[in-house]
């Protein structure tokens, strides 16, 4: 009897076989990385943190540059108020919800990507095609406190765009509901960052030249469709947004903070070695000319091979260009080779099984599920009991002191200030961190559930217009962004004076030379030092006299 799917036996129904394979690696992988979030229900990275807090004040009814200060573009913060709303709704947690959301990125990037590796791509790739998704899942359990940067949503986001301009270049008939979704979903990645376009022109590029076709047929049926319509809509609105914004929030981004930043970069540039040297850095680039190495073996046979080469080449691209080192750059650049690499052993093993056992891949594609599934679950399974008993014999901490239920692991919070901001605040209370770098304010603030006591979430801009006065010279524009200095310093001296935050933490080193022109410490009348210096910080606690009363 005929059903909805093949009637034949699962051995001889490679399709039923690679939607198993598909909904399976999903399943368990989505189901192994909620384990890990709900055992860490606070776990955060720095900037992450940053943007969810900034999200929280929006949702709050702040405006960006206004009631906080940050330099990247705000469509992170946008994108944020999901998990800060969703927290609110559901009394958890805003690290959990964003882990949660997270996930379900994850989720739905491979879930779409099957969807156009079973329906639109070569039925003989599916082996090699389906081990490039389980790698787009795995890559992402390696990420650590960079989980949910801008990079890994951007890879997430871009992906299902990726794949489904790869099978419309292969001649895929492809529908305009799934297209629009999918060039959406790509428009939102893309202008996370402006350097992503680099990364989407590249592999356009390489499907350009990959894919010759006469130019009426080009600009018909491969440019002008309903995916590519639908990302650069998105973006046509994302920049038109800020045409209705309030021009005092025009003012300072593109006033100020833009040109200061512009000009001003450089004050965190490393050098080419540097980048490059370091262990977990060299590590992803090794991890790359491994994959690379394998998908130039098989990229005749394996195309999709090929395209993912290009997406991990041009990741490599923006982070050499920035001079920065900094781990996260390389997400795209690291991503892209886990999945080639994942990839790339799918195709050495299936032609070895074909070389000995003389069968097609499609002929392998039931008992490589089989075995596949077998290994990811029970790899899963076994890893997450280890997570399991090293959560259980931690130390705990107990989250009803930030108003919540349930315990989260010390070493997730853990910091040099964490247990002096839980002896000498509470939740909710407003607390200061006058730092040149997003740490060590973030996390904390965001896990402890403690509210920005200053506009200034950090105070990078001040060490940002310090670099501009010691390289720079003496031109209208450089002393105009400078007169922004002592705006500033004031900003700050009329936020502790509203808000009377109850603890300040003032960066003493290393480069304190940039605080110390405005005697910060002049506004600390009403607060005592409790500590002179942890790990180049002092603190200062109001004095209980000075608190505001409700």
């Amino acid at each position: 009897m005929q059903g909805r799917f093949s009637s034949k036996p699962f051995f001889q129904s490679p399709a039923f076989a690679a939607k198993i394979c598909a909904i399976g690696l999903i399943a368990v992988l989505s189901l192994r990385m909620l384990i890990s979030v709900w055992l860490h229900p606070l776990r955060i990275g720095w900037d992450p943190a940053l943007h969810l807090q900034c999200a929280q004040l929006i949702v709050a009814g702040g405006l960006p540059y206004v009631d906080m200060f940050d330099v990247n573009p705000p469509l992170i913060w946008y994108l944020d108020t999901v998990p800060a709303i969703t927290a609110s709704l559901l009394n958890m947690p805003v690290t959990l919800a964003f882990n949660l959301f997270m996930l379900a990125l994850m989720m739905l990037s491979a879930s779409l990507c099957a969807l156009i590796v079973l329906n639109k791509l070569p039925k003989s790739d599916l082996i090699v095609n389906l081990a490039l998704i389980f790698g787009l899942l795995y890559f992402n359990f390696f990420l650590g406190f960079d989980f949910g940067q801008r990079e890994q949503i951007f890879v997430l986001l871009y992906a299902p765009f990726m794949f489904l301009r790869f099978a419309r270049y292969q001649g895929a008939v492809v529908g305009r509901r799934e297209a629009v979704l999918v060039g959406l979903l790509a428009g939102v990645g893309i202008c996370l960052k402006h350097y992503f376009l680099f990364n989407a022109v590249c592999i356009e590029l390489f499907l350009l030249f990959h894919f010759k076709s006469h130019l009426k047929e080009l600009l018909r049926n491969r440019i002008f469709v309903a995916e590519n319509w639908a990302a650069f809509t998105f973006a046509l609105i994302y920049l038109a947004h800020f045409l209705f914004l309030p021009q005092i929030v025009k003012d300072n981004y593109f006033g100020f903070l833009v040109p200061a930043f512009a000009r001003g970069y450089q004050f965190w540039d490393t050098s080419l070695a540097a980048s490059l040297a370091a262990p977990d850095k060299r590590t992803v680039f090794l991890l790359l000319a491994g994959g690379l190495i394998l998908a130039l073996s098989y990229c005749r046979r394996y195309q999709l091979l090929a395209c993912v080469a290009a997406f991990a080449l041009s990741g490599v691209v923006p982070y050499l260009m920035q001079f920065k080192g900094w781990n996260y750059q390389d997400i795209p650049a690291f991503a892209g080779a886990v999945i080639l690499l994942c990839g790339g052993a799918a195709a050495l093993i299936s032609s070895v099984i074909q070389f000995a056992f003389k069968l097609r891949s499609e002929q392998q594609l039931p008992i490589v599920t089989i075995i596949t599934l077998l290994l990811t679950a029970g790899l899963s399974c076994a890893s997450a009991a280890e997570e399991f008993h090293q959560v259980e014999t931690n130390t705990k901490f107990d989250m009803e002191r930030i108003g919540y239920s349930g315990n989260s692991p010390w070493a997730d919070i853990d910091s040099p200030f964490t247990k002096i901001m839980l002896d000498n605040a509470k939740f909710s209370d407003p607390v200061i961190f006058i730092s040149n770098a997003v740490a060590p304010g973030f996390p904390p603030l965001t896990q402890l559930r403690m509210t920005p006591g200053s506009r200034h979430l950090h105070c990078c801009i001040l060490s940002v217009l310090q670099y501009i006065q010691d390289v720079s010279d003496s031109s209208p524009e450089c002393t105009r962004l400078l007169s922004y200095q002592q705006k500033i310093a004031d900003q700050y001296a009329e936020d502790i004076a509203k808000n009377k935050p109850v603890l300040i933490f003032m960066q003493n080193a290393p480069s304190a030379e940039y605080l110390a022109p405005f005697a910060f410490d002049k506004n600390f009348k009403n607060y005592k030092k409790i500590e002179e210096d942890i790990v180049g910080f002092s603190v200062y606690k109001l004095q209980p006299s000075a608190k505001v009363v409700p």
